[in-house]
Parts: C-alpha cells; sequence; structure tokens
C-alpha cells in the first residue's frame, strides 16, 4: 500500500497530516518486521500429523479466522508465499499462524485438501472445495439445499484467541433487558441502504437516535471505563455504549471481556447494520451467550430466527413495540428463551458444528461452501 492509498484508508479517522505520516511510517515498519517472522515458518510439516488444507494464495476474507478456528485441531492450512501472506499473518495473528499454516513450499504431504478461495477464478476444478460467497442470493433464491452452509461469525479476531474465554450464564441482570454497543459514525452508518427491503432495514444512526428519542429516560450511556464501575451501570433498563469515531475494535471503551460481560447479562440484545452490511457480529456474539435478538435479520441467518427466540421487526416502529415487550416481558419466559436462543447457536452456529458437516463433504464432488464475506457479499446483491 503507497501513501495516498494508506491515506485513504483512513478517511473516517480525520487525522491532520503529521499523524497520518507517522502512521504511514509504523504501518512501514510493521510489515517489514512481518517480512521477517514469516520466513520463519518452516519445519512443521514433517511432525503435524494434521490432514493439510490447502487455500492458495490468500484474499483477505473475513470468514478465515472462523474457518481455521472451527478446523485447527484436525487440519494443517497451507498458503501459497506471495504479496498476500502478511494479509494472512495479520488477520490470524501470529499465534495461529504458526500454530496452524504452513507455505505450500514446506509442505512434504503429497494429499492436500484443495479450497478455492476465488469464486469467479475460471480454471475451477471439481476436486476442490469452492467457496461461494453469494451469500444473500442464495439465501433468497435457495429454501431447500444440500449446500454446506458457513454460519455467519463473531467479529473475527475474537476467534484469534478469545473464544474460549466467553463465559456463558443461566440467569442475566433482569434489570438490564435491552444492550447494544457499537460505533455511531455519522458518515459511514447512515449511509446504510438495502435495497430490497428499506423500510425494514433502517441505517443505524436512525435506529440509535429513534430508541433514544423514546426511551431517554430508560437508557444508560457507557462513556468511559469508569462507567463500568459505578452502581448506577444496572439501574436503567437499557446501556449503550456508543463510539462516534472510527477507531480500532481494541480501543473500544468495552474490551471483549466488558462486551461479553455486559452481553451476557442482558436480557436482550439490540442487533443494528452496519456501513454496507444488514447483519452485524454483535448478533452473533449475543446468541452466543443466550441474549435475545432483538433483529430484523431473522432470513438473513441460516436456519432463519423463528419468533420464539427473537423479537422480530419490520420497520421503525415495531422496533419500539418490540423494545417495550422486552421491557416488560416476564422474567420466566426470558429463561426459557434465552435457553433456546443458546441451543440454536450450539446446532446451528458454532464451530464444532461447522467441523463435523465441514468434514461430511470433503469427498463429495463440485462440493461447495456457501458463506458470508461479509461487504464482498453484499456487492453481489445490491
Amino acid at each position: 500500500m503507497n501513501f495516498g492509498e494508506f491515506k485513504k484508508s483512513l478517511k473516517y479517522k480525520k487525522y491532520k497530516l503529521w499523524k497520518i505520516i507517522v502512521r504511514f511510517i509504523e504501518y512501514k515498519f510493521k510489515n517489514l518486521t512481518i517480512d521477517l517472522v514469516i520466513n520463519l515458518n518452516k519445519f512443521k510439516s514433517k511432525f503435524d500429523t494434521r490432514a493439510v488444507i490447502d487455500i492458495g494464495s490468500y484474499s483477505d476474507n473475513s470468514y478465515i479466522n472462523f474457518l481455521i478456528y472451527s478446523l485447527k485441531d484436525e487440519f494443517l492450512f497451507s498458503y501459497n508465499r506471495d504479496k498476500h501472506t502478511k494479509k494472512l499473518f495479520k488477520r490470524i495473528g501470529l499465534i495461529n499462524f504458526f500454530k496452524h499454516t504452513i507455505s505450500n513450499l514446506d509442505v512434504n504431504k503429497k494429499s492436500k485438501i484443495k479450497i478455492n478461495m476465488k469464486p469467479d477464478k475460471e480454471d475451477k476444478n471439481e476436486n476442490e472445495i469452492l467457496i461461494d460467497t453469494n451469500y444473500f442470493k442464495f439465501l433468497e433464491n435457495t429454501k431447500n439445499s444440500n449446500e454446506l452452509i458457513m454460519p455467519y461469525f463473531m467479529y473475527p479476531r475474537i476467534y484469534n484467541s478469545y473464544y474460549k474465554k466467553i463465559n456463558i450464564i443461566k440467569k442475566p441482570e433482569f434489570n438490564l433487558r435491552v444492550f447494544f454497543s457499537g460505533s455511531v459514525v455519522e458518515e459511514g452508518y447512515s449511509s446504510f441502504r438495502w435495497e430490497n427491503e428499506p423500510e425494514k432495514f433502517p441505517d443505524r444512526i436512525s435506529v440509535i437516535n429513534k430508541i433514544i428519542k423514546e426511551f431517554k429516560e430508560d437508557i444508560f450511556f457507557i462513556k468511559s471505563k469508569k462507567d463500568l464501575k459505578t452502581n448506577n451501570l444496572f439501574k436503567k433498563k437499557i446501556i449503550f455504549c456508543l463510539h462516534d469515531k472510527m477507531i480500532k475494535k481494541t480501543s473500544y471503551t468495552l474490551n471483549f471481556k466488558n462486551n461479553f460481560k455486559l452481553l451476557s447479562n442482558s436480557c436482550f440484545n439490540l442487533s443494528c447494520p452496519g456501513v454496507v452490511m444488514p447483519l452485524c457480529h454483535h448478533l452473533i456474539e449475543g446468541i452466543k451467550v443466550g441474549s435475545i435478538p432483538i433483529t430484523n435479520c431473522e432470513k438473513l441467518l441460516f436456519p432463519n430466527l423463528s419468533k420464539d427466540i427473537s423479537l422480530q421487526y419490520s420497520n421503525l416502529n415495531q422496533l419500539i413495540e418490540k423494545i417495550y415487550e422486552a421491557l416488560k416481558m416476564d422474567e420466566d419466559k426470558i429463561i426459557n428463551m434465552r435457553s433456546k436462543v443458546q441451543e440454536y447457536y450450539n446446532l446451528n452456529l458454532s464451530p464444532e458444528v461447522f467441523k463435523e458437516n465441514f468434514k461430511k463433504i470433503i469427498f463429495q464432488n463440485g462440493k461447495k461452501i456457501i458463506c458470508c464475506d461479509d461487504h464482498r457479499s453484499v456487492t453481489n446483491i445490491n
């Protein structure tokens, strides 16, 4: 990435020129260091008994973290050593890179499972497993299929090191009815538009503003880490942690630990769209810990979310109605729904289920995995 491209990538952060220059120097130095580290990723194939999955030339796919986490116990991932290797390293982190990947140049095993991560590639091979990222078109046009559907996933870097640390609790903090944490940068999130059903999928800014207008007196706003220690934290029924600047996930007021703690304690989890995506990783994170989703994305997960495990809305007025329902719901009903939400995750969205389903298709001809690759999948439908 040259300086012009790097500067463009920071457009939402609104840095001054001197800070962009400093960041660019840091970027170049970091890339040089990564190049040196990558050269050390050798000598694994002789001693590793796992079967090898060849992913070829990595192209910065957001699903790679989930794919590797799901299959890493039984499979070693090999890659083409090229200009894209650094992207793979940065995406999955140093530890996962060294433990679960190896260059194709250093693989001693002849038998490999080939995954084609470029669905538009002309020289398709029927012995390859094709990853098709036309996720939304697939859900729209297909009712029953033998294709393997990769579950939509949490924020990808959670699978690098934090996933096993997620704590599941049976009983939430009943006074904490609705929780949402995320960015509300006007320039980015107000531009969202889902052409198929624009009324059903309002942008994030409209959703948050509508809720604040209706429930302002019921909302506790987390504005700093100090607010996490206040006695007033659970005295209001809605908690929002809103970020009005584009910052790294690791710089959020809520780190993974604090975010999942609040998610686990919340009875309901508000689902909001991203900049271009109707789906959001927060939805899956909430389902994992049993926080009942308030969502308009019930048909965008596979299998679809049913009404007995979610509160569903189709416009902003219905959203307000669902939040009132969440605020008044009986505690026994909440416990029952939360249990079903966790069961839905374990049976359909978990890495363990995907691994077992993946092992079933390895030897099928013309095998294909349908998955959502975030904004890359959106470009295939709008």
